[in-house]
C-alpha cells in the first residue's frame, strides 16, 4: 500500500478511570512524527476527571475528537470509536499505556515498503509508575522482519506466537470497514475473539522487530484477576475464533483441531504469571526484583562452577512464576486447567466424530 504524509490515521482511545495515566498516553499520541492523525477519545462514562481531561485535550489540539457515552465496556467504546473513524488506517491504544513517537510513521513506512495492509510490532511492559519490567512474551520472540500471508498469520496466532492485543498492530481501514467488524459487547478477552478476523481479512502481514508500545501492568486492569466469568469469556472467544477460521479458511480445519487439543494454547506463561501476581496484589516491581535476584544468584552459582540441583531449579522456577504464596494458587489453577483440558479433548473428539458421521 502506498502511504505518505497525507495518509490519515484514526487513533482510537477508549477512556475509563485512567486519570492518572491519560495525559501521558495522549501526549505520546499527539507527539507522533506522522502528523496527519484523527485522534478519537471515547469517554466510556468514566466517573472520574477523565471526561473533562478529554475535553481539555480537544481544546488544545484540533485533531482530537471526544465521544461521551454511557458506560458500556471496552468493546462498546472501541466500536463507538470505530464507527466514527474516517481514516485510511486504524490504530487502537489503551488509555493507560504509552507509545513511541514514531510508531505510526514506522508502521506506515513498513506498509509502503512491503505492500502490506497489516503491520505488527513488539512491545515491552512497564509498572504503574512507568518503570520497565522484565517480560517474556512469545509475540516478541523474533529479531528479523517477517512477511506473512494471512494463512501463516492465523497459524501463528493459533499457536500463540502472535498475541491478540489490538494495540500491537496498525491496520488498513478496509480490513475493519469492509467486513462488518465489531468487538463483542459485554465480554472480556475481546481481543482474542476478533484478532483472527483482522489477520484473516488482510492482504499481507509484516512484523517488525521494534519495540514501539509500552504496556502498563497495573492492578486495576481488566485481566488482572482470575475469575469464573473470565474463563467463560475466554471460552467464548476461543469459539468465536474457531467459527471465523472454519468459515473463512476451511482448509485450516485440521490445523485448528490439532491446536485446540491444547485448550490453553493462547494463554502463554507470561500472561498466566502476571494474572496470578495481580490477583494477589503483588506489586509488579517487587515481583520483578525477586525474579532478577533469583536469576542473578543462579548465574553466580553456575559461573562459579557449581551445579544447581534439579529440585532447587524447579522450586526457583515456581517461585519466580508465582512469587511466594501464589505457588498454591498456581497449582490449583494448573490442576483445574488439566481437568478442563480433558473435558475439552473429549468434546473435540465427540464433535469431530459427529461431523465425520454427517459426511
Amino acid at each position: 500500500m502506498n502511504m505518505d504524509d497525507r495518509t490519515l490515521v484514526s487513533v482510537i482511545v477508549p477512556v475509563y478511570r485512567v486519570e492518572q495515566y491519560l495525559d501521558e498516553c495522549v501526549s505520546g499520541i499527539v507527539a507522533q512524527t506522522h502528523r496527519n492523525l484523527e485522534i478519537i477519545l471515547v469517554d466510556d462514562g468514566s466517573p472520574d476527571r477523565c471526561p473533562a481531561m478529554c475535553d481539555a485535550w480537544a481544546a488544545k489540539d484540533h485533531r482530537i475528537r471526544v465521544i461521551h457515552k454511557p458506560n458500556g465496556g471496552l468493546s462498546d467504546a472501541r466500536n463507538a470509536g470505530l464507527d466514527a473513524a474516517g481514516g485510511d488506517c486504524i490504530y487502537f491504544v489503551d488509555s493507560d499505556d504509552t507509545i513511541e513517537p514514531n510508531l505510526v510513521e514506522r508502521a506506515l513506512d513498513t506498509m509502503s515498503r512491503y505492500d502490506a495492509d497489516l503491520v505488527m510490532f513488539q512491545f515491552d511492559t512497564i509498572s504503574e509508575n512507568g518503570t520497565p519490567l522484565v517480560s517474556d512474551y512469545k509475540h516478541n520472540d523474533f529479531d528479523e522482519v517477517m512477511i506473512m500471508t494471512p494463512e501463516e498469520g492465523l497459524k501463528a496466532q493459533i499457536k500463540a506466537e502472535i498475541d491478540g492485543y489490538f494495540w500491537s498492530f496498525l491496520a488498513a481501514a478496509p480490513i475493519y470497514k469492509d467486513h462488518g467488524f465489531s468487538f463483542p459487547v459485554g465480554r472480556k478477552i475481546e481481543d482474542m475473539a476478533r484478532i483472527c478476523n483482522v489477520i484473516g481479512e488482510s492482504h499481507r502481514i509484516v512484523r517488525i522487530p521494534e519495540v514501539l508500545y509500552h504496556y502498563r501492568l497495573r492492578g486495576g486492569s481488566i485481566t488482572s484477576a482470575w475469575s469464573p466469568q473470565l474463563m467463560r469469556d475466554w471460552t467464548k472467544a476461543a469459539d468465536d475464533r474457531e467459527t471465523y477460521i472454519l468459515e473463512r479458511y476451511p482448509e485450516l480445519k485440521g490445523f485448528m483441531r490439532l491446536q485446540q487439543l491444547n485448550f490453553f494454547a493462547n494463554l502463554d506463561y507470561e500472561t498466566i504469571r502476571q494474572t496470578v501476581t495481580a490477583s494477589l496484589n503483588i506489586d509488579p516491581e517487587d515481583a520483578d526484583a525477586i525474579r532478577r535476584r533469583i536469576d542473578r544468584l543462579r548465574d553466580d552459582i553456575v559461573s562459579n562452577g557449581d551445579e544447581v540441583p534439579e529440585s532447587t531449579r524447579s522450586l526457583l522456577d515456581l517461585l519466580k512464576a508465582s512469587v511466594g504464596d501464589a505457588v498454591d494458587d498456581f497449582r490449583e489453577m494448573r490442576d483445574e486447567w488439566k481437568r478442563i483440558g480433558r473435558g475439552w479433548k473429549e468434546y473435540m473428539h465427540e464433535k469431530t466424530s459427529v461431523e465425520g458421521d454427517r459426511r
